[in-house]
């Protein structure tokens, strides 16, 4: 589990940078801010023929370790929990 945090918290950082692009210009397009030039960065991933392709597959990487990551947290705490219950606590 160790390996996939690690993986899902690369994987996230490298994408950071790419989507916050996206994100920005596609804010700024829907406002009609700079129409020519924010089109332009917004649909450079189409321009770079698999460059949207390595950034979607990452983005469906990330949501499938995300929710694995989460599961197993919660897994982990309810058997925490659940000893916890069962142990009966010691008399002084």
């Amino acid at each position: 589990m160790i390996g996939l945090r690690k993986l899902h918290l690369v994987i996230g950082f490298v994408l950071v940078p790419f989507l916050f692009i996206q994100a920005v210009t596609g804010f700024a397009q829907v406002l009609g801010v700079f129409p020519p030039l924010v089109v332009r960065f917004h649909s450079w991933m189409v321009i770079v023929r698999y460059f949207g392709l390595v950034v979607a597959t990452g983005l469906a990487f990330l949501a499938v370790s995300g929710g694995i990551l989460y599961l197993s947290t919660r897994i982990q705490q309810a058997r925490r929990k659940a000893k916890a219950k069962a142990t009966p606590p010691k008399s002084a």
